[in-house]
């Protein structure tokens, strides 16, 4: 948990910094035009067919029935309403997550390797395809599994709980691939995926919290790429200055 904490504590004073400060207008931007889209494409199209699938036919369609009869028509609009902001808000996070991992994550090692880890010399790839894959596996599993808890919300401590998990999941699937790909060899790379993978999470549920606090979820997409570096660095950093391990005759 210590290792986590300076990592998490080393992030947000490099986030400080000019250069690092300047790298948050990607998410903004890419969070803005996102819901600009999602209102003038998705929105309406989304809230009608979510108002005809609950209100048309079913108990639903009864009790809507009962709730126009007592004054509470305006169900029809505010519930469909609800959910899918609650479909278009992960969305627009997700997608600023997936852009700062592809396109942010690289400019985010080499300024820490440079200002704060000069010792750890790059043995991995440089090729973004490997990043990008495993983006492409784990938005589909977020989706999945998220769209499957979604009944858990109606338990209110879940409404918190569920997507702060779902959120340090996909931080922690994506970032901890994309801090270690570019100067950890394979080996490497996986035998500390396996050994840290519970810290990993830890970190990520530390910076996915943020989320909750509007709005912080502007600054999380960029800080997550910098407290995975630190912690990532530290520990191929500390991999390496270990003696290696003979084996026994």
């Amino acid at each position: 948990m210590q290792r986590v904490l300076k990592a998490f504590g080393r992030s947000i004073a490099s986030q400080l910094h000019p250069k690092m400060l300047g790298l948050l207008v990607l998410p903004f931007v890419v969070s803005l035009l996102f819901w600009i889209l999602a209102a003038w494409l998705v929105w309406t199209p989304l809230t009608d067919w979510l108002a005809a699938a609950l209100f048309e036919g079913g108990w639903l369609g009864s009790f809507y029935g009962w709730a126009q009869g007592i004054g509470l028509g305006g169900i029809r609009d505010w519930i469909p309403a609800l959910i899918a902001l609650l479909l278009v808000v992960p969305a627009s996070w997700v997608t600023a997550i997936a852009i700062v991992s592809v396109f942010a994550m690289p400019l985010v090692m080499r300024f820490l390797v440079a200002r704060d880890y000069p010792g750890v010399v790059r043995q991995g790839t440089g090729s973004p395809l490997p990043g990008l894959l495993n983006v492409l596996v784990a938005i589909p599993l977020f989706a999945v599994g998220y769209l499957l808890t979604l009944p858990l919300w109606l338990i209110p401590p879940l409404a918190l709980v569920v997507p702060w998990f779902w959120w340090s999941w996909l931080t922690a699937r994506v970032m901890r691939m994309d801090s270690l790909v570019e100067y950890a060899d394979p080996g490497e790379r996986l035998a500390i995926e396996a050994r840290y993978r519970k810290e990993y999470l830890l970190l990520a549920m530390l910076v996915s919290a943020l989320n909750l606090v509007p709005p912080l979820f502007l600054v999380t997409p960029v800080l997550s790429a910098l407290a995975f570096g630190h912690y990532s660095l530290a520990m191929l950093a500390e991999r390496r200055a270990a003696p290696p391990v003979l084996a026994r005759p």
